[in-house]
């Protein structure tokens, strides 16, 4: 399936994507706060969906730490570059194509997901089918920020995204902060919605405001 948001990221996986101030130049930071947290909370080896993906950011560093990681996304262009980078660094990673709101069969011990729900039309429904795939007392990890709020950035970048985005962009979120996140979750039945963002003292992600790292668990049964 082709649409113009999948063609857009599809353009974005090998124009600079991963030079990004949030991408590769901030991947230390990322693996010295949500490695431990992960391996805290859900133990070693655990099995991960990456759902949204991209190319691979959360999925690699969570394979590299010895978990079972699957990762996902409805880009094909994203999933190559994933698939060529973790091959790169000698990791084990399972590559899927598919949308958000429908994951892989489970039982998964943790689902994370990093600036996807602002792109998706129905996050509650995204929301529903992670808490489906994850066993019980299962982790959901949720980093996300108001990106409709953010900076401007390269103007070509901006063109694209414009048009891309044009006719979606009403019925999509665009933006969520950590309280509509966690009201987001509690609606899905999740329970301990756990505010995680002061585990960054260094802002991953300077030009948009409202960064913030979320942690959640399906209920125990």
């Amino acid at each position: 399936m082709s649409t113009p948001i999948i063609d857009y990221w599809n353009d974005r996986a090998r124009r600079g994507y991963d030079r990004q101030p949030g991408q590769d130049p901030a991947r230390d930071l990322w693996a010295k706060r949500l490695g431990p947290l992960v391996a805290d909370l859900a133990g070693p080896g655990a099995r991960v969906l990456d759902s949204g993906c991209g190319t691979g950011f959360l999925a690699r560093i969570l394979a590299a730490d010895g978990h079972r990681v699957t990762g996902q996304d409805a880009s094909p262009g994203m999933l190559e570059v994933a698939g060529e980078r973790g091959a790169a660094e000698g990791l084990d990673v399972r590559w899927l194509l598919g949308a958000a709101d429908e994951p892989p069969a489970g039982p998964f011990d943790v689902v994370v997901t990093r600036n996807v729900l602002w792109t998706l039309p129905d996050a509650r429904r995204a929301v529903d089918s992670w808490a489906a795939v994850l066993r019980p007392g299962g982790l959901l990890v949720v980093s996300d920020g108001r990106w409709n709020e953010a900076a401007a950035g390269d103007d070509a970048t901006e063109r694209r995204f414009g048009a891309s985005y044009a006719d979606a962009a009403p019925a999509l979120p665009m933006g969520f902060d950590f309280a509509s996140c966690a009201e987001l979750v509690g609606r899905a039945g999740f329970v301990e919605p756990t505010d995680r963002t002061g585990l960054f003292d260094t802002a991953p992600y300077p030009s948009a405001p409202g960064f913030f790292l979320l942690s959640a668990r399906t209920p125990r049964r």
